[in-house]
C-alpha cells in the first residue's frame, strides 16, 4: 500500500514554497444497491429531479495539483476584450431592460464568446421580460454551460406567463418533467385541456404533497384545480407544511380537511406552547394513528426528556418514506432522543432507536449509521455490529468528512476488538487530510499531517483551464463592471466542475479578482456536490498582515473566521457579531480598552486587520479561561460558555485525557451544531497551520489544556 501522506517540497514560480494535499487512491468500498433513495421515472409526473444517492457515485480525492501559487496561475494566451456591443447589452440587463440587452446580443455575431456570454446573462436574469423563446434558444445554445437550472427554471416561468396553448405547453415537456410549481400548473392545465384528468391530477397531488409553495401559487391551485384536489390532499399538504415549520401557513389547510385537532396540537408542538400536552390528549381519535400525530406526540416526549417514552413511540413511525412527512426530521428527533438514552446509560435502547432509522438522504444515512455504530463500539463493545454500521456509513456518502470519519472509527473498532489490522483503516482515513477524522488517523499513524506539494504538470491544466469559454466569459464580465454576475459563474460553475484542479484553478481565478470569501465560497460548493477541491477551501489572505497577532494565533484566527464569516469582512449575523470573527460590539469595546487600541464600532466591518487583531486578543482570553483547552474553548465559543460546566459535570473533564478521551468528549457534545463546529474548527485550524508553514499536531491540540 502507498504511504497515506507523502511530503513534498519544491520551488514554484516566484521563489515561494507551495503547498497542497495529496493522497494515495484507498481501495473502494462496497455500494449499497440503490434502494434507500428512489429514481423518479418520468412517466410518474412527479414534478422533483430525480433523485441521485451519493452511495454509488465515484469519488476523487485529493489526487491532483492544489494549492497552487497565485504568481504561478497561468493567464489566458489572450485575454478577451469585451466589445461596445456587448457592454452595451449587459448595461441595459442591469437596469432590468431586458429586451434592449436581447436586440444587443443580435448584433453579436452568433456562438462567439460575446454573443454566449450576453445570452447567459439574458437567461438567468430571471427578468420577466425575457420570452419563453429566447429561454429555450439559451437552453439549447448553452447544453454545456453551468447555471442550466437555473434557466430552465426561467424557461418554466416564463411558459406560465405566456400560456396560451395546450399542445405548446406538453412539447415542453414531451421529454421533461416540470421542476417549478409554475411548470407543474402549466402541464396540468395542458393535460386538462387534452382531456387527460388523471395526468393532471397526479402532477397536482405531487406539486400538494411535497412542495413548498408560497400563498399566491397555493391561491392559484385552489383556484384553478380546486376540484381535482380532495381532504386528504389538504391533509397532506397541512402535513408538509407543519413539518417545514410554516405553521401559519397550515392553518387554512386544516379546515379544508377539517383536520383542526391535528394542526392544533402538532403547531402547540412546534411552538412549545404550556398547552401542548392537553391538545395532544385532544386530538380527534381518527387522526390517533396518522403519522404526524406519533411524530408530535415523539417530539412532546424527547421536549420532556421523557426518552424511554419517546423511543417506545417510534415504534409506530412508518418504514415508508412517502408516509413519514419530512424523513430528516424524524431523524432528528430519533437522534435526539438515542443520544439521551446513552446519556442515562441505556446504550442498549439506544442503540436499537438508531439502527432502526428510516432515513433517505446520503447525509442523514451517514449521520444514521454513525451514531449506530457509535453505540454499538463505546456502549455495547459489540465491534461486529459497530463495523457493520460504519461500512454502510462509508457506502452511503461520498463526502470526504463522511470517509474519513468512517474509516477512523472502523479504524477504532479494529484498535478495540484486535481481529483485524487498525493500521489499514487509519491509512485509508488519513488520505482526507483536511478532514477533523483523517487528521486524527494521521496523529494514530504518528503521520504528520503536513501537505504535499502541487504536480509540475499543473501548470498545463491551467492553461487548458483558463481558455474554457466560462472563464472567458468571467474575464469579459469582470471587464465590464459586471462583478455580481462574474460571481454567478464563478458558483455556478464550481459546482460544475469535478476536476481538484480545476476546482482549484477556479478559485484561485477568484481569489485574485474577487478575495477570499468568494475563493472559499467555490470551495464549499465542490464539497457540497462530493467533489474534493483541495485547498481552494481553505484560501489564504483574509487576515491582513497589518493585524497586530502572533503566527499560531494567525491560524486560529483563520480556523475561527473560516467557520465564523466565510471570510466576509463585512458579515453581521442576527445577534448583531460583526466582521471576519463575528465580535459583538460590547465585547469588541471592553477587548480594545483592555489593550489600549482605539474602539470604533464602524472598524469591525470596515477594518479587517482590527477586527481580526480584537478576535484574537478574545480568543486568547477564552483559551486562558479554559485553563489551555482548545476543545473547550471552541464548543463555548458556539454555545456559549455556560454550556461548559453542564457538559463536564455530564461528560467528565476533557482536559489532560488522552486523544481518545478527548474525542469521545467532542462526540458526546450534545448539539450537533457544536459538535460540527468542534470539529470543523479543529480541522481548519490544522490545515491552516500546514499552509502558515507551522508544526500541525492534532493530538496535541486536542488534549491541550490543564485541569
Amino acid at each position: 500500500m502507498k504511504q497515506a501522506l507523502i511530503a513534498i517540497a519544491v520551488l514554484a514560480a516566484g521563489g515561494g514554497t507551495v503547498w497542497a494535499l495529496l493522497g494515495s487512491q484507498p481501495e473502494p468500498v462496497e455500494t449499497l444497491p440503490d434502494t434507500s433513495i428512489a429514481t423518479l421515472s418520468i412517466k410518474s409526473d412527479r414534478i422533483d429531479k430525480p433523485v441521485k444517492a451519493l452511495a454509488v457515485k465515484p469519488r476523487q480525492l485529493m489526487l491532483e495539483p492544489s494549492g497552487l501559487d497565485a504568481n504561478v496561475v497561468a493567464k489566458p494566451k489572450a485575454d478577451p476584450v469585451p466589445s461596445a456591443t456587448l457592454t452595451l447589452g449587459l448595461k441595459a440587463l442591469s437596469i432590468r431592460d431586458s429586451l434592449k440587452a436581447i436586440a444587443a446580443r443580435d448584433q453579436l455575431a452568433p456562438n462567439t464568446i460575446e454573443w454566449k456570454t450576453l445570452t447567459w446573462a439574458i437567461a438567468v436574469s430571471g427578468q420577466t421580460a425575457v420570452p419563453a423563446t429566447e429561454l429555450a434558444m439559451a437552453r439549447g445554445a448553452l447544453a454545456d454551460w453551468p447555471a442550466l437550472s437555473d434557466i430552465d427554471t426561467n424557461y418554466e416561468q416564463a411558459l406560465y406567463r405566456e400560456y396560451t396553448d395546450a399542445q405548446l405547453a406538453l412539447s415542453a415537456f414531451a421529454d421533461r418533467l416540470p421542476q417549478t410549481p409554475e411548470g407543474a400548473i402549466i402541464l396540468s392545465r395542458a393535460a386538462l385541456a387534452t382531456g387527460d384528468k388523471a395526468r393532471a391530477q397526479r402532477i397536482l397531488r405531487s406539486l400538494w404533497h411535497d412542495k413548498i409553495l408560497d400563498a399566491q401559487i397555493e391561491d392559484k391551485v385552489i383556484a384553478e384545480f380546486g376540484t381535482l384536489l380532495d381532504g386528504n390532499d389538504h391533509r397532506q399538504r397541512m402535513v408538509r407544511l407543519l413539518f417545514a415549520e410554516k405553521l401559519s401557513q397550515a392553518k387554512r389547510f386544516s379546515e379544508m380537511a377539517k383536520s383542526e385537532s391535528l394542526y392544533e396540537a402538532f403547531s402547540a408542538v412546534s411552538r412549545k406552547s404550556k398547552d401542548r400536552k392537553q391538545l395532544l390528549a385532544a386530538v380527534d381519535k381518527k387522526w390517533r394513528t396518522e403519522p404526524a400525530f406519533v411524530y408530535a406526540s415523539i417530539k412532546y416526549l424527547r421536549q420532556a426528556k421523557r426518552f424511554e417514552e419517546a423511543a417506545t413511540l417510534f415504534e409506530k413511525m412508518p418504514r415508508e418514506a412517502g408516509l413519514l412527512g419530512d424523513p430528516s426530521a424524524w431523524w432528528v428527533e430519533a437522534r435526539i432522543v438515542s443520544r439521551g438514552l446513552m446519556d442515562v446509560g441505556d446504550a442498549k435502547a439506544a442503540y436499537r432507536l438508531a439502527s432502526a432509522h428510516v432515513a433517505q438522504s446520503p447525509t442523514d444515512i451517514a449521520e444514521a449509521e454513525f451514531h449506530a455504530g457509535w453505540y454499538a463500539l463505546r456502549g455495547l463493545k459489540n465491534y461486529k455490529d459497530a463495523a457493520s454500521h460504519f461500512r454502510v456509513l462509508l457506502q452511503s456518502s461520498a463526502r470526504a468528512h463522511d470517509q474519513a470519519r468512517g474509516y477512523y472509527w472502523l479504524g477504532r473498532t479494529a484498535q478495540a476488538s484486535k481481529t483485524e489490522d487498525a493500521k489499514v483503516f487509519y491509512s485509508k482515513a488519513a488520505l482526507y487530510p483536511a478532514t477533523f477524522y483523517g487528521q486524527l488517523a494521521a496523529a494514530k499513524l504518528k503521520t504528520p499531517i503536513m501537505p504535499a506539494a502541487r504536480y509540475q504538470q499543473g501548470l498545463e491544466i491551467m492553461l487548458s483551464f483558463s481558455s474554457k469559454p466560462e472563464m472567458q466569459a468571467i474575464t469579459l464580465l469582470e471587464k465590464t463592471g459586471q462583478d455580481g454576475r462574474a460571481r454567478r459563474m464563478y458558483l455556478a460553475l464550481a459546482r460544475s466542475l469535478e476536476s481538484p484542479s480545476e476546482l482549484q484553478a477556479l478559485a484561485e481565478y477568484a481569489l485574485k479578482k474577487h478575495g477570499p470569501s468568494l475563493a472559499l465560497a467555490i470551495g464549499k460548493a465542490a464539497l457540497k456536490q462530493g467533489h474534493d477541491p483541495g485547498l481552494a477551501a481553505f484560501p489564504l489572505g483574509a487576515i491582513p498582515e497589518t493585524a497586530d497577532i502572533s503566527g499560531a494565533g494567525k491560524a486560529l484566527a483563520y480556523a475561527i473566521a473560516r467557520q465564523e464569516s466565510a471570510f466576509n469582512p463585512s458579515a453581521v449575523s442576527p445577534a448583531n457579531a460583526k466582521g471576519l470573527l463575528q465580535i459583538l460590539p460590547s465585547t469588541a469595546k471592553k477587548v480594545a480598552q483592555k489593550y489600549q487600541l482605539a474602539y470604533a464600532e464602524e472598524k469591525l466591518v470596515d477594518d479587517p486587520a482590527f477586527n481580526a487583531t480584537l478576535g484574537s486578543h478574545y480568543l486568547g482570553e477564552q483559551i486562558s479561561k479554559f485553563d489551555g483547552s482548545y476543545v473547550l474553548t471552541f464548543a463555548a465559543y458556539n454555545a456559549g460558555p455556560g454550556r461548559i460546566p453542564q457538559w463536564i459535570k455530564r461528560y467528565g473533564d476533557p482536559r489532560g485525557k488522552d486523544i481518545d478521551a478527548v474525542v469521545d468528549w467532542v462526540e458526546n457534545i450534545p448539539f450537533q451544531e457544536t459538535r460540527d463546529y468542534v470539529q470543523r474548527v479543529m480541522e481548519n485550524y490544522q490545515v491552516y497551520k500546514s499552509l502558515l508553514n507551522q508544526e500541525a499536531d492534532i493530538a496535541a491540540d486536542l488534549t491541550a489544556g490543564r485541569r
